[in-house]
């Protein structure tokens, strides 16, 4: 597994640390937790999300693209 280096300020990763021990956990751990919340996932993950929502949606492909452009248009309108 590749390794990361990241730098915190001795506040922070003094608060990573007690809460990783206070879960009984890993650092590690949170911080993967930390990202998937955040919406960080690689590309196979998103695809199987994908999947999963298409399959349970009982929507065509066209059905799908359409809403999708409507939602698109309907959160652009709102920053403008």
């Amino acid at each position: 597994m590749p390794r990361m280096t990241i730098t915190l300020s001795e506040e922070r990763q003094r608060a990573l640390k007690e809460a990783a021990a206070r879960r009984g956990t890993t650092i590690t751990a949170i911080v993967d937790e930390s990202l998937e919340l955040a919406g960080i996932r690689s590309r196979e993950s998103a695809r199987q999300l994908v999947a999963r929502a298409r399959a349970s949606s009982g929507m065509t492909d066209e059905e799908a693209m359409d809403l999708a452009l409507r939602e698109t248009a309907a959160v652009r309108a709102k920053r403008t």
